[in-house]
């Protein structure tokens, strides 16, 4: 919070009105002060207003949280995965593309057993193609984004090494605890996908 400089009125008010003013006068300001800081407090408060001008710090601070749930599942780190949800947290995987149905997962042990399925695959690559935050209050935030996801399934005895890329929506809600933010809710919903054969890779040793 700024500190208020009184230098340039105890100068007007010994100029103007007398040292005995001056000192009742700055008595004055000095009882107005935690009502100004109240204001300012305020002011600070509702920068954390409903609508998308919310605070910048608190929005790159989700988009950065964003990122680091494609990594946690790109390199299936459990770890790092629980550190980005709340302990009640609920996700909800394969809704429809309203955001309806899906399988529901409730509280973090449910949520972090989800990522269990990357299994399936052996490799993947997840990149955040757009993401829209909105900082709805001072420990609440809601977000809409879409994320491209290359999946690469091992070969099996019917079936040669195949390659899913699948588009996908997530829709979250978002608190912020002790200074961190994380996942409260988040419905993910898969929007399309084609599949195509891998082609390996030919290292130089």
């Amino acid at each position: 919070m700024p500190t208020t400089d009184f230098a340039p009125e105890r100068r007007r008010m010994l100029t103007m009105l007398g040292t005995g003013a001056a000192v009742a006068g700055l008595g004055a300001l000095a009882s107005a002060t935690p009502a100004a800081a109240t204001a300012s407090e305020e002011l600070s408060t509702a920068s954390y207003g409903p609508g998308p001008a919310g605070s910048a710090e608190d929005e790159l601070a989700i988009n950065r949280l964003l990122e680091t749930y494609l990594f946690a599942v790109d390199t299936k780190d459990k770890t790092v995965f629980r550190t980005l949800f709340t302990d009640d947290a609920v996700l909800t995987v394969m809704a429809h593309p309203d955001g309806t149905a899906g399988i529901v997962k409730s509280g973090i042990e449910a949520v972090v057993a989800n990522l269990d399925g990357a299994a399936a695959w052996g490799y993947s690559t997840h990149v955040t193609a757009n993401a829209y935050v909105r900082v709805t209050g001072r420990y609440t935030a809601t977000g809409d984004s879409h994320a491209t996801a290359q999946l690469v399934y091992p070969a099996t005895a019917t079936a040669p090494e195949t390659v899913v890329v699948r588009g996908i929506r997530y829709r979250d809600e978002y608190v912020k605890s002790a200074g961190t933010w994380k996942i409260r809710k988040r419905v993910f919903s898969p929007l399309w996908q084609y599949n195509g054969t891998a082609i390996p890779i030919t290292y130089p040793n």
